[in-house]
């Protein structure tokens, strides 16, 4: 209902012929009991005696009679526990709003007063909320209606307390209390944000541009009221709360990580992020490009390092595990965090540590000098962040090393092979942490060590060089013998070695064709029964041992 201001002076109008039956001015008989007389009416009994302290009807209005006997005006009347008001023509207000500039009468502050159907003012008693109109409003037990911040018991703030820890509902400047809408507190003059901070987000409000509440249909701040954000669905989007009401623009609280141990991250809780550039809401089910709060990883938050985040349908962020999104896996660490390049897992769900490729030689995989390797398994994901970040799979990939480009192998599921410092055959190539195993480009051939007493020569593609008799020159001027698809051995004779069946068994001799009368004088190299001979391999053929 719109609210009128009745000014509370005395108004000198003609009530006559509100108040009178069909009549002539000045005879009392005809007023059905009224009479004016020096322009004040009085209601007279059935022996002509004013009555007092009451009130009586004409028609449809009703007048209070003082105890002088004089109808009242333009004030207010507190009687029968119950608070009233005339009007300047004595008429008493029903369902209607009073303004009082709170001079003519004490005891009535300046304010709105309400007076219902019966001509009762609204005033506290037991319940504090009264429905005006479809409007919500809270008045004190003298009436007067109530504006700003309330406390639990609908009872004005006082000057000590702040709205952020005290006030539970907010009635604006109609009276109206707020429902389902937010309340900019940060253009509110009330102050004592900057001296808070949030235990569950862990922050101060220093740092947030802006401080909004929201009131609930219930007309209450919405908080938290433990150590966990307070969730809220608000027109179908999730926003999060904190123990003073204030909405979160950013990220939830968890668990902080050391510097020293930024390698391996890990939360006991998992963290939500609320998107302040989007109104604030709960980001669910979507990828996000954002550096990590203070708390989860202190030199990101520093140097503004961002990653991106990728939420589920609950709005946690995926951690400490790999899955699939839009039909491709991802990697996602300890905190969240989408990690590319090598990535080692123990199993799918124990994130362990992260590399960049270009951090690490080839030497490095064939030592297995990355930190994890031996107990857990090395995936690659695409360096290139910004625009892929997937796993890499099925077969051999190129990748920039520290020094040089090189082959790596990973299978249909991502682990590499070789995997765990294990050599592996796949496809007729040998790999160790992934890495294949290539020859020197300088020397033409290579020597793997499949097992202990075991060993492969391979060429710059990584195939292994198989055959039963077989000798290849490499590129420095070597001969080396294989035997049985085995490396037996290695020589720098000029001449290619011979198949032959001398004096030490059958085998390869060094042969010297030069030599007309011994030309296998230099000896066996190796037979099938040899061990095989690494002393003339140079350091550069040897691919995975010393």
């Amino acid at each position: 209902m719109k609210k009128r201001k009745i000014a509370l002076t005395a108004v000198v109008l003609v009530t006559a012929a509100i108040l009178l039956s069909e009549t002539q001015t000045g005879i009392a008989y005809a007023v059905e009991g009224w009479e004016s007389a020096g322009g004040e009416w009085r209601y007279l009994d059935d022996q002509d005696q004013p009555v007092t302290d009451v009130w009586k009807q004409s028609k449809e209005a009703w007048f209070y009679l003082d105890s002088a006997g004089q109808m009242v005006k333009d004030s207010f009347i507190d009687r029968d526990n119950g608070l009233y008001y005339v009007d300047a023509d004595g008429r008493r207000v029903q369902g209607s709003w009073v303004w009082s500039d709170g001079k003519r009468q004490e005891g009535y502050e300046e304010g709105w007063y309400y007076f219902g159907s019966n001509g009762k003012a609204y005033r506290r008693d037991g319940g504090f909320k009264r429905e005006i109109g479809g409007k919500t409003y809270v008045f004190d037990e003298s009436g007067k209606m109530l504006t700003g911040w309330l406390n639990e018991e609908g009872r004005p703030l006082t000057e000590d307390e702040s709205p952020l820890t005290e006030g539970v509902y907010y009635a604006g400047e109609d009276g109206a209390l707020w429902s389902s809408t937010w309340l900019d507190y940060g253009s509110m003059e009330v102050g004592a944000a900057d001296e808070l901070e949030s235990s569950v987000t862990g922050r101060d409000y220093t740092e947030y541009k802006e401080l909004w509440l929201y009131f609930d249909n219930n007309f209450k701040r919405i908080k938290s009221s433990g150590d966990r954000v307070k969730q809220k669905v608000i027109n179908g989007a999730t926003y999060g709360f904190d123990e003073y009401g204030i909405m979160l623009p950013w990220w939830s609280r968890v668990a902080s990580v050391s510097d020293a141990d930024r390698s391996n991250p890990t939360s006991s809780e998992s963290a939500k992020y609320f998107a302040g550039y989007d109104g604030g809401r709960l980001l669910r089910n979507t990828w996000f490009w954002m550096c990590p709060s203070e708390n989860l990883d202190e030199q990101d938050y520093s140097n503004g390092e961002y990653s991106w985040w990728y939420t589920d349908q609950d709005g946690e962020v995926y951690r400490n595990r790999i899955r699939k999104v839009n039909g491709r896996n991802y990697a996602f660490d300890g905190l969240g965090r989408m990690r590319t390049g090598f990535v080692l897992f123990d199993g799918k769900d124990t994130f362990v540590a992260q590399y960049d490729t270009d951090d690490w030689t080839s030497e490095d995989f064939k030592n297995g000098d990355l930190y994890g390797l031996e107990k857990a398994d090395l995936y690659l994901f695409a360096p290139d962040e910004l625009n892929d970040g997937s796993m890499q799979t099925g077969g051999d990939i190129k990748v920039e090393l520290s020094d040089g480009v090189f082959t790596f192998g990973f299978g249909s599921s991502g682990i590499a092979y070789g995997n765990r410092n294990k050599i592996r055959k796949w496809k007729n190539a040998f790999y160790i942490n992934g890495l294949k195993l290539e020859a020197d480009k300088e020397y033409g051939y290579g020597v793997v060590q499949e097992d202990e007493d075991i060993y492969r020569v391979v060429d710059t593609r990584g195939n292994v060089v198989s055959g039963q008799k077989k000798i290849v020159r490499d590129r420095d001027g070597g001969w080396l013998i294989i035997l049985n698809g085995r490396f037996a051995a290695r020589t720098d004779d000029s001449s290619k070695p011979k198949w032959h069946n001398g004096e030490e068994g059958e085998g390869f001799y060094h042969y010297d064709g030069n030599d007309k009368d011994d030309k296998y004088s230099g000896g066996l190299i190796a037979g099938y029964d040899s061990e095989p001979v690494l002393d003339q391999l140079p350091a550069e053929e040897r691919l995975n041992f010393e």
